[in-house]
């Protein structure tokens, strides 16, 4: 089966943007999928590291950092995420040449695949194909504004947020929507096991969302456990900041080092997280998490066993003193099963065998987009 699958249109898809997850789902798919007889076509920058049969690319990376507006990686104390604009400059250009590109490449039969939904629509909005014999698929949803009615979602937690916003049952067999999970995939080789160490850590965007704030209080009531925070933002935006809390940078390659050597990774995020890979990231490598008690934590947390999903400020510091006792062996053995990549293969396999079945049958709903 041939896969069109769209890169990011703010950023190429390398690793040198492991800050950006839809990026990284787009850089893992084709090693997943190639190896498995699928042949997939990736549209994106010119100098993109995507592992797929084939590269179109869109545009070179002059051009990209042009319309971008800034060199790549220059944002300050901004986030990496405030480029993914779908009016944007470089996000209507992409999305031009994508559409031209599709409609020479794809075929009847074939599936489009979309990782970032509504951001992606200008690309194939009336793509004739899609009419005559072509399928399209959400196939990375981390987010509660979906487009398309085919749809692979991250978690559990962000496909039963979406039916509940879209105010709708679930999928039945004679539905013409398609649903499934498959949770994010990783190379559990570039996730080491750590030693461990004493520092609490936080790894993702510092914002009121991801609980930069109950982190801070936390440090205050455990003035004897070091807090290191690292990401994207203005730690000077939460005022006064207790002796024991260090914040560093965005991390990208230094990333395992920095969760495998911790006592536990924080995300008490105050928002239904879709996902929250560094958590996952952090289990990898042994490092056991302390998080909020609702979302895909659900799903990524083991409760007295990978970590804690806490709701009271007690139970957040009855975590931070015993998450030591938990066996770091074990968090990193269960994060491997279901987070390695060929794990999540097979479930993708699974996704594709389906989104064939109905394509062959003639059966793609072509309207009815929430566009």
């Amino acid at each position: 089966m041939r896969l069109h699958l769209l890169g990011i249109p703010h950023t190429v898809t390398t690793k040198a943007f492991a800050h950006c997850a839809f990026t990284q789902k787009v850089y893992k798919l084709p090693r997943m999928l190639t190896p498995l007889g699928y042949e997939v076509i990736h549209y994106g920058v010119a100098g993109s590291d995507s592992g797929a049969s084939v590269d179109v690319e869109l545009m070179g990376q002059d051009e990209h950092q042009a319309l971008l507006g800034h060199a790549y990686h220059e944002h300050g104390t901004g986030f990496y995420g405030d480029d993914a604009k779908a009016d944007s400059p470089v996000y209507r250009q992409w999305n031009l040449y994508a559409r031209d590109a599709l409609k020479e490449y794809v075929q009847p039969g074939d599936c489009i695949l979309l990782p970032f939904g509504h951001a992606h629509s200008a690309a194939i909005r009336d793509l004739p194909v899609l009419k005559a014999g072509a399928g399209a698929i959400e196939s990375g949803i981390g987010y509660y504004d979906c487009l398309l009615p085919w749809r692979i979602y991250e978690s559990e937690a962000v496909r039963h947020g979406t039916m509940a916003k879209e105010g709708r049952h679930g999928v039945t067999p004679q539905s013409a929507r398609l649903e499934f999970v498959v949770p994010n995939s990783y190379e559990v080789d570039e996730w080491p096991e750590g030693r461990g160490g004493d520092a609490v850590v936080f790894l993702g965007r510092l914002t009121e969302g991801k609980g930069i704030p109950r982190i801070l209080e936390l440090a205050k009531l455990r003035p004897n456990v070091p807090f290191v925070l690292a990401g994207q933002g203005d730690p000077d935006a939460f005022g006064p900041v207790p002796k024991n809390v260090t914040f560093v940078g965005p991390l990208t390659t230094e990333r395992a080092a920095f969760l495998g050597n911790a006592r536990a990774i924080i995300a008490p995020s105050a928002y239904v997280e879709p996902f929250c890979g560094t958590v996952v990231e952090a289990a990898l490598c042994g490092t056991p998490a302390i998080t909020t008690a609702f979302g895909a934590f659900t799903e990524t947390v083991a409760q007295d066993r990978t970590g804690f999903r806490c709701q009271t400020t007690a139970q957040f510091l009855d975590a931070i003193d015993r998450v030591r006792n938990l066996d770091r062996k074990d968090v990193r053995s269960r994060a491997r099963r279901l987070y390695g990549m060929r794990s999540v293969a097979k479930g993708y396999d699974a996704v594709f065998k389906v989104v064939k079945e109905r394509i062959d049958a003639g059966a793609f709903p072509v309207t009815g987009w929430n566009a």
